[in-house]
């Protein structure tokens, strides 16, 4: 999970901000009452969405009340309870995956990326270990789908077959924690959702990649056509979010329908946005 798949703070509503961080800094306490400090570093935005769509079809709503911060013992939070144990699977799957993207960074070529996972590494062994024994058919699924991307990307391929493992691992996890059927709607926004991290990704990376010679399967278009590329970009990952919102305006939600909405829509959209102009200031520069 890589802080792309996150609301867009202008359209929302006070009580609505109010409940977004109030899960953000509850799955932080989480990270560190699980696990430690350190943990907390792996806490993202991708994580507080899995939560909420879990949570959005849930019979009962997750109640909030104000707490504290160890960090910052003057300021008031939200904390949230009575969450069925979602946020203890979210920590749970973001140790995990952190684990094998340290792995991941450990087999890059740049040596920034690997001296930090080198640091971090032995620490996160033993957070994986019990994340581990905690969850087992989570870990399976990611390590299945890491396997599945290795192999991907050692076949240079495409970006569809590419960025399946992925997409297809939080949907399986989607399915694991609700006991939802795998071609479900909420799955299936789940593998959109997952589908648009990886190919945001890509174009995020593309120019790091194309000097690195790291794998990247946006790296021949760039090279046919670098003047036209951001618009493609941008329309494919429209494309992307499109397919997420027509599924969700499909299905019946129960709670958090307006967050879900703002994420979905306008905090994809401003996400691929940022990641666009970002390019195009430096390509002008």
């Amino acid at each position: 999970m890589l802080g792309y798949v996150r609301a867009y703070k202008p359209e929302l509503k006070f009580k609505e901000y109010d409940v977004y961080k109030g899960l953000y800094c509850s799955l932080c306490k989480t990270l560190l009452r699980r696990y430690s400090p350190l943990a907390q570093l792996f806490l993202s935005y991708d994580a507080v969405f899995f939560a909420l769509l879990v949570l959005s079809v849930s019979d009962r709503c997750p109640s909030f009340s104000k707490s504290r911060c160890c960090y910052n013992p003057a300021k008031k939070c939200m904390k949230c309870s009575d969450d069925g144990g979602v946020l203890d699977f979210c920590a749970d799957i973001s140790v995990i995956m952190f684990f094998y993207k340290l792995r991941d960074s450990l087999c890059d070529k740049g040596f920034v990326e690997k001296l930090v996972a080198m640091m971090i590494y032995p620490a996160a062994v033993l957070m994986h270990k019990k994340a581990k024994r905690l969850q087992p058919q989570a870990e399976l699924i990611v390590k299945q789908a890491m396997t599945a991307q290795s192999e991907a990307e050692n076949n240079d391929a495409s970006l569809d077959m590419a960025a399946h493992p992925s997409a297809d691992a939080l949907s399986k996890l989607v399915a694991l924690f609700t006991g939802l059927d795998a071609d479900s709607t909420l799955c299936r926004i789940a593998y959109m959702v997952g589908r648009f991290v990886y190919c945001i990704d890509c174009v995020d990376d593309v120019h790091k990649d194309l000097k690195s010679g790291n794998f990247n399967p946006l790296k021949k278009r760039y090279n046919d056509s670098a003047d036209d590329f951001y618009s493609y970009a941008l329309g494919m990952l429209n494309l992307n979010i499109s397919e997420a919102v027509n599924l969700y305006e499909s299905m019946e939600i129960n709670h958090f329908s307006d967050l879900l909405f703002n994420i979905l829509f306008d905090g994809l959209y401003n996400s691929s946005l940022a990641v666009i102009n970002k390019h195009n200031r430096e390509v002008g520069q």
